[in-house]
């Protein structure tokens, strides 16, 4: 492990956070970079990807970067840090303060750290492999509902055609079991509120790498098996991921496998 990237990690994380609050409610849009609505861009992400990728060559010149909106940097290099500057952008252009910074660090495609802060409810979220999950220093642990009923999971909110098969396997088990799905449109908040307990589960089945990495580690070591829709381990790469305890986990791979 690069000697004191565990701190400079959570620092690069919430200085990135502070910068993007401060233009909270003042950007909007800047461009699109396709015609789905979530897929906007703001002077926020620019400046804070400029920002985050900066740090990172200065701190450590011969590791390798993969940003949303920077791009590829010696992705061969041993280490790679993945980072995306504001994930919930649609959410920070209309003015929602659900969005977070994500950033992870990857050795030889295994993550190793993984940094998340949440900006308007200053929630530093950090993982170390092996060394558990943290909220602003606090160990946390995911939740230990056994049962699919009552669960409130978290997923995707774009409805294509495999998450609409998704939720309509959620909708059939749900006239027995009253599960509920919601979305606060950001992986980075999804994810975080998964860690802490706040939601028991989280089904995502699609986006970009820089989605992934950083969710896929506080959620692991926070207790969670995470895994894909057919239940093998999450790998680096994987666009996709089912995340909750053990026992839910083994429960919610019924209504996610072969969709």
């Amino acid at each position: 492990m690069p000697q004191g990237a565990d701190l400079f990690i959570q620092k690069l994380a919430k200085e990135a956070g502070a910068l993007v609050l401060k233009r909270f409610g003042k950007d909007g849009v800047h461009y699109m970079k396709s015609d789905n609505a979530w897929d906007c861009v703001t002077e926020a992400d620019l400046k804070a990807d400029k920002f985050i990728v900066g740090r990172i060559k200065k701190a450590y010149p011969t590791h390798g970067i993969i940003s949303e909106e920077g791009g590829v940097h010696n992705e061969n290099a041993e280490y790679v840090w993945i980072a995306d500057p504001i994930d919930g952008t649609m959410n920070f252009s209309r003015g929602v303060p659900m969005f977070g910074v994500m950033i992870a660090l990857v050795h030889k495609k295994r993550v190793m750290l993984s940094a998340i802060h949440i900006p308007a409810t200053k929630e530093l979220f950090f993982a170390k492999r092996g060394k558990g999950s943290y909220l602003n220093g606090k160990r946390i642990n995911c939740s230990r509902i056994q049962t699919l009923e009552n669960s409130v999971g978290s997923g995707s909110s774009t409805m294509n055609k495999r998450n609409a098969k998704f939720v309509g396997n959620i909708l059939r088990a749900g006239r027995r079991k009253r599960i509920q799905l919601g979305s606060f449109f950001s992986t980075a908040v999804n994810a975080c509120y998964v860690t802490c307990g706040r939601r028991d589960w989280m089904v995502t089945l699609h986006g970009r790498i820089w989605d992934f990495a950083p969710a896929y580690l506080i959620l692991k070591e926070s207790g969670c098996k995470v895994t894909d829709t057919n239940g093998s381990p999450w790998k680096f790469g994987t666009l996709e991921m089912v995340a909750a305890n053990p026992t839910l986990h083994k429960k919610l791979l019924k209504l996610t496998k072969n969709i």
